[in-house]
């Protein structure tokens, strides 16, 4: 099941939009009414969006300028058009033992939304906790945060130091390499929105190397 949902920073769902639960949707059938064909990620927010990606909320808009959750990005990862899940269809099941109430991660309950997903992610390596044993869904994800998660699930070949104050260059500098970094990424601590996270998983799923991109160079 593919969600994209909404949270706040202490991690409550804002809007809900969960395929089977109350007043949810389905992907949406049409362009999303609060991203105009000029917007700077409208190509990539429609072309997830007809590939049964993108979920919008219950009044037709995207909100691409949210910034987007740990829990949402790995809805995001994990969706089958990103990364191919094939052999781990039932994670909860087939990987945790019936009695576990969480999902690797002591704040990632096996009831909630995302669990799933962040099972996948998991079982990937796509991810990892905190060094307390927590995931912490609910906070924003930061460009170096997401740079090292997509260079995994795209299975990018990266030079990276192991440690270090920049252990993040490598899966940036391949970023880099690939024009993957939308131009409105300016800091290497940026917490991105949803639109440039989409922006993002866009360029890369498709190969789309025309597009202005920010280099290593142009963070700080």
């Amino acid at each position: 099941m593919n969600r994209f949902i909404s949270l706040a920073a202490a991690g409550a769902v804002t809007v809900s939009m969960l395929a089977g639960t109350a007043g949810a949707q389905n992907f949406a059938p049409n362009a999303f009414t609060d991203v105009p064909t000029n917007h700077a990620n409208y190509e990539a927010i429609e072309h997830l969006r007809k590939n049964n990606v993108l979920k919008g909320y219950t009044d037709g808009t995207f909100k691409a300028e949210r910034r987007i959750s740990r829990a949402e990005f790995v809805t995001l990862i994990t969706n089958p058009y990103i990364l191919d899940t094939e052999q781990l269809n039932n994670c909860l099941t087939e990987e945790l033992a019936e009695d576990d109430k969480t999902v690797f991660f002591s704040d990632v309950r096996r009831d909630m939304w995302y669990a799933d997903e962040v099972c996948l992610a998991k079982i990937k390596k796509l991810i990892d906790g905190y060094p307390d044993g927590t995931f912490r869904p609910g906070r924003y994800v930061s460009f170096v945060e997401a740079a090292k998660i997509i260079a995994g699930t795209f299975s990018l070949q990266t030079n990276v130091e192991p440690t270090g104050e920049q252990w993040y260059r490598g899966y940036v500098e391949k970023l880099d390499e690939l024009n993957a970094i939308p131009m409105s990424v300016s800091t290497f601590a940026e917490k991105l929105t949803r639109g440039e996270m989409v922006e993002i998983l866009y360029r890369l799923k498709t190969s789309t190397t025309n597009k202005s991109s920010k280099t290593y160079g142009n963070l700080r």
